[in-house]
């Protein structure tokens, strides 16, 4: 016994002798002899209740409380001592009995009332009263009738304690507990309050309403009947109470004339104890019988909706039909609608209906009722599961009554139809599928499976998968397969395996290890599919990230990790290592005149033809369209330079294409790691500008890579940056060229052109960013407002008076390749309110080389609109007379290149009478630009050149200033 466990004994039984000793004291005064005998002694159901609560150790706290309370009235020591240790003997009898007999503290059957009263209230008692009786008599003497008076007080007195006080202290400490609802208590304060009432109207004149006592005893059977063995006990005590307030009304408790009064009023409130007590405990075990019907039922039920169960049952001499609520769940049908068979066809599905009908009819003449059928449940339609038990009249002959189950087996059907559409997957899967038991024996493969490996179906039933292996993995990748495998229960990957016929192919595959609902290992399942294709796909798809496709070199990822890896061994190697940049030169009029396909095989055959002139060890990449590199291995400036003259003959050499001879030239830029740059986008970025200047220089050349061309790149950045803010800060104006036809001497047209100040530069000429524009892209927008404001002046200048003249604006073909350009255009017309026919396009000859199909579409919707349309530089490329001719263009404009020396050169002046023809014999205008001179306007006009402009007749000139030209323009005819 632990030191808590005594300490809490010793607590307690201090506690308890304390509570004795107070209880005793409220007893005494209800004294009817000696002070000791008293007609209520509280302290004997107070023993007797810790006895059973707490057990045999609380009994010398029950003697030392029962001394001291004895010791309290008055008697010698010996005589106290001798009482109090029969009355402890009591409440240790009474426990003895009780313990042997089984006696359930709880109280919870009527047996233990019972025992209650027989062996604690009317048995044990009578140790204690003929022991003090004995002790009474022996200190006072007296005539053996007081004696036997005396033990029959005794007696009554701690048989009445025990019945009251026992129950209540057994009630509060191990009953069961009441939930007080709201109605639960107005009913307890109502019966409070009738109690009350009761006790005082009776208790006041006790003696006038003695027969009126016994009316207490319905309201008790109420309160038995309606509340718990707590509130029964303190009600008993109460009424106990009451009456022993209305006996101590009486001055004499000893005198003989209330003796009947005091035995009726024990009588009375010993009967109440039982009468209540065995009421009480009886409507508990009702209600504990009702609660476990009720949790039986509603066990039923759950069990019924767990295992989706009903029951019925069907009265044939009635027709009546009785559903389980899970038959209604099942049904669908809300619970306690009335039923008859005839009813319950309707809920059958039309096509069973029939089959059901014959099997019941089949089992009224005493075939089994067993079936599956179909029922409707709104618009759901469930599988269902019945089965019947008839039950036969006393000859054997007639149904009289049935029993049956329905249980809900539509899960078990969708289940089954999964199984057989898994079976049919299993079976027509496009992919491999195979089936192992736990030891890795083969027990099921598809005929996906079949058609992949060659085997036969019976050749690996029984077999170990390892009869596929290619050969081509290694121990350790099987261990790693069967590791994942142990470990997460899966496994995928690329494997190789060998067909029956003994090629070798590449597959993907899955394993995933099957365990049953305990863990154990159960099956493995493989499902792969032949990746032939999808390797040599990856084959081709890596040949298309690192390789050229059009040449085979390797493109400019691949380049950059040879470079990378060529600059970390250099650098390890303190060795040097060059970079040729290899541009063809006009290759675009090459690629645009003579097609694509040509242009195609030219670029294949220059790069075979630079592969062969440099090392194995060197390589060649392509880096797109006519660019290529190449990186010399362990080279300098010395073996660059040679290398690159070699290339530069080579290249010169013409190109056989199918019998068609092409000659081509190329330039190159040299950079050397690491004098000139020691990262790869450096050492790229270095040749290219040394490349962009030997094209500078002439082409045809080779350059080094010098420091000052760095200073040119970031002019060209810085002016790339600059045009893009332009347009944000309005630093774009336009000047307008006045045009003249020379057949009236009238003005016919203007030509904007575009003009920029520059906030620290000034006026930049157009020759210095009009090809940065087009190298950059951002002549697409600067056009697009060159067109809109052109247009919009035009309407203003014809608003204000002026004539009709056209007014011309330059595109450029990387406007024309602009899929958007059209919409552009008629959206510009449409905003400013300028018709097409005010509006003059000028293209440059680019547009009749290639297979432009983009911008020709353009001028097709142009020439329907009614834009005129006009080629600018003409004679300055490679003029196509072909394309011209389908062209729908109406001019034709004569570069000024060929009118500055018309007067001193004779090839010039016969290329310009020829465009004039040219033009003329394609019913086309003519018009010359750069006119400055008489005498080149006499020889246009002489030559039937329709129009012309130039500083001849005027200058770019601003709005204002061109407004005021309009007004009053020259005649130069």
């Amino acid at each position: 016994m632990s030191l808590i466990s005594l300490k809490n004994d010793w607590l307690r039984g201090i506690l308890l002798a304390l509570v004795y000793f107070a209880a005793a004291q409220i007893g005494l005064k209800l004294a009817l002899s000696h002070h000791t005998v008293t007609l209520f002694w509280p302290p004997s159901g107070i023993a007797l209740a810790a006895l059973l609560i707490f057990g045999w150790r609380v009994f010398p706290a029950i003697i030392v409380g029962e001394f001291f309370a004895i010791l309290y009235s008055g008697l010698a020591v010996s005589t106290a001592l001798g009482i109090s240790v029969g009355n402890a003997l009591e409440g240790l009898l009474g426990w003895y009995w009780l313990r042997r007999l089984g006696f359930d503290e709880r109280m919870r059957s009527l047996r233990d009332v019972g025992m209650l009263f027989v062996f604690g209230v009317l048995l044990s008692p009578l140790v204690a009263a003929v022991n003090g009786a004995f002790w009474i008599w022996l200190a006072d003497g007296g005539a053996w009738s007081d004696a036997v008076r005396t033990a029959r007080y005794w007696w009554m007195g701690d048989a009445l304690g025990i019945a009251l006080f026992a129950p209540l202290i057994l009630s509060w400490l191990r009953g069961d507990t009441l939930k007080w609802t709201q109605e639960r208590v107005r009913r307890g304060v109502f019966v409070l309050i009738v109690l009350l009432v009761s006790c005082t109207i009776f208790f006041l004149d006790l003696p006038n309403h003695l027969l009126q006592f016994g009316l207490l005893f319905p309201l008790l059977v109420w309160i038995s009947l309606n509340f718990n063995l707590r509130c029964v006990s303190s009600a008993l005590l109460l009424i106990f109470f009451s009456s022993m307030a209305g006996m101590l009304a009486f001055d004499n408790l000893s005198a003989a004339n209330i003796e009947m009064l005091l035995d009726f009023v024990w009588l009375y409130n010993l009967l109440f104890a039982l009468t209540a007590l065995s009421v009480t405990v009886l409507n508990a075990q009702r209600s504990r019988s009702d609660q476990a019907l009720h949790l039986s039922e509603d066990n039923l039920k759950r069990a019924q909706e767990i295992g989706g169960v009903g029951s019925w049952s069907l009265d044939l001499s009635s027709n009546q039909l009785q559903w389980t609520d899970e038959t209604y769940r099942i049904f669908g049908i809300p619970p306690g609608t009335p039923l008859a068979y005839r009813e319950f066809l309707q809920h059958v599905h039309p096509e069973d209906r029939d089959r059901v009908d014959q099997m019941w009819q089949r089992a009224l003449g005493g075939a089994p009722y067993d079936i599956e059928h179909r029922i409707l449940v709104g618009d759901e339609i469930k599988w269902i599961h019945e089965k019947a038990f008839m039950d036969f009249d006393a000859n054997g002959g007639k149904v009289i009554s049935a029993i049956g189950t329905v249980r809900d087996i539509t899960r078990h059907k969708q289940e089954e139809a999964a199984l057989h559409l898994a079976a049919r997957v299993f079976e027509s899967s496009g992919e491999a599928i195979l089936i192992t038991d736990d030891k890795a024996s083969v027990v099921a493969v598809n005929h996906a499976f079949i058609e992949m490996t060659g085997y036969r179906r019976e050749e690996v039933m029984g077999k170990n998968p390892s009869i596929l292996a290619s050969g081509r993995h290694d121990t350790a990748f099987y261990r790693t397969m069967w590791d994942d495998l142990n470990r997460f229960g899966y496994w995928q990957g690329d494997i190789w395996d060998k067909h029956k016929s003994g090629r070798v192919y590449p597959k993907w595959m899955s394993i995933t290890a099957v365990r049953d609902e305990h863990g154990t290992l159960v099956n493995y399942v493989s499902i792969a599919r032949d990746i032939t294709e999808k390797k040599d796909a990856e084959k081709n798809i890596h040949l298309l990230a690192y390789y050229d496709v059009l040449t085979g070199l390797p493109n400019r990822t691949l380049l950059r990790d040879r470079m990378g890896q060529m600059i970390a061994t250099a650098h390890r190697d303190k060795q040097q290592f060059a970079m040729l940049f290899l541009d063809l030169d006009r290759f675009k009029y090459i690629n645009d005149s003579m097609g694509h396909s040509v242009g195609d095989r030219l670029l294949q055959s220059v790069a075979q033809r630079i592969q062969e002139n440099v090392r194995a060890s060197d390589t060649v990449a392509r880096l797109g369209g006519d660019e290529f590199i190449v990186l010399l291995h362990d080279a300098g400036a010395s073996a660059a330079a040679v290398v690159a003259k070699k290339l530069l003959d080579v290249l010169s050499n013409p190109f056989d294409l199918d019998g068609q001879f092409i000659s081509t030239h190329a330039s190159i830029g040299i950079s050397i790691y690491p004098d000139h740059a020691q990262d790869s986008d450096t050492l790229i970025k270095s040749a290219d500008m040394a490349m962009y200047h030997a094209k500078e220089e002439g082409r045809g050349n080779f350059q080094f890579f010098t420091p000052d061309m760095n200073f040119r790149v970031d002019m060209l950045f810085s002016m790339e940056k600059d045009l893009r803010l332009a347009l944000e800060r309005d630093e774009f104006f336009l000047q307008y060229q006045p045009q003249v036809d020379l057949t009236t001497g009238a003005l016919c047209g203007a030509e904007a052109l575009i003009r920029w100040n520059h906030p620290l530069k000034g006026l930049v000429p157009p020759g210095d960013f009009i090809l940065v524009a087009e190298e950059t892209g951002q002549i697409v927008p600067i056009g697009e407002w060159v067109l809109r404001t052109a247009c919009a002046q035009r309407v203003a200048w014809r608003e204000a008076g002026l004539g009709d003249f056209a007014i011309a604006v330059n595109l450029s073909m990387r406007q024309l390749r602009q899929p958007t350009l059209g919409e552009m255009v008629k959206s510009v017309l449409k905003e400013t309110g300028l018709e097409p026919k005010y509006l003059e396009l000028e293209i440059t000859e680019g547009i009749m080389m290639g297979d432009n199909k983009i911008a020709l579409r353009f001028l097709d919707e142009m020439h329907e609109l009614g834009v005129h349309l006009s080629i600018d530089d003409f004679g300055t490329g490679y003029s196509s007379l072909n394309y011209l001719k389908k062209l729908p263009v109406d001019k034709l404009k004569i570069d000024q290149s060929f009118v500055s020396d018309i007067e001193t050169d004779e090839s010039d002046a016969a290329i310009i009478r020829s465009i004039i023809s040219l033009g003329h014999r394609l019913n086309l205008r003519v018009i010359a630009e750069g006119v400055e001179k008489q005498e080149q306007l006499d020889f246009l006009h002489i030559r039937g050149c329709d129009e012309i402009q130039g500083y001849f007749y005027s200058r770019p000139l601003s709005t204002d200033a061109f407004f005021e030209f309009a007004k009053h323009p020259p005649r130069i005819v």
